[in-house]
């Protein structure tokens, strides 16, 4: 062999092969195999959005405004609610009345009486 036998003057021993040809093969086969993965996870997307869309409308909520719904359910809870009004704290005076009240009643011994009283006036 000689380099007249090939026109382009390019000599390929036929030992060797094409040192490209490998190369070019194993980047088809990724691409397909990524192309694979594309189009299966396309078709799970598709799948699982049918079967979501399915149990929503047999549930009878709107599949396209589910989101909304349930974003109105929870800020018309009573968990967001502010807290109800607590009743106003009653006053020094008022309650020592009441425990005037218990002891004159028998609820509560002098004992008793006077400690409470001691703590409610220390605060």
């Amino acid at each position: 062999m000689s380099a007249d036998d090939f026109p382009d003057g390019v000599i390929v021993d036929p030992g060797v092969g094409d040192p490209m040809m490998g190369m070019s093969t194993g980047m088809e086969g990724a691409f397909g195999l990524v192309l694979i993965l594309v189009v299966a996870g396309v078709i799970f997307s598709i799948v699982v959005g049918a079967r979501k869309y399915r149990i929503l409308r047999d549930a009878g909520t709107d599949p396209f405004t589910v989101d909304a719904a349930v974003a109105a359910k929870v800020l018309k809870s009573d968990m967001l609610a502010p807290p109800a009004a607590s009743a106003p704290a009653r006053s020094v005076e008022e309650r020592l009345g009441e425990l005037d009240d218990l002891f004159a009643r028998g609820v509560i011994s002098a004992d008793e009486h006077r400690e409470a009283r001691a703590a409610l006036l220390r605060g």
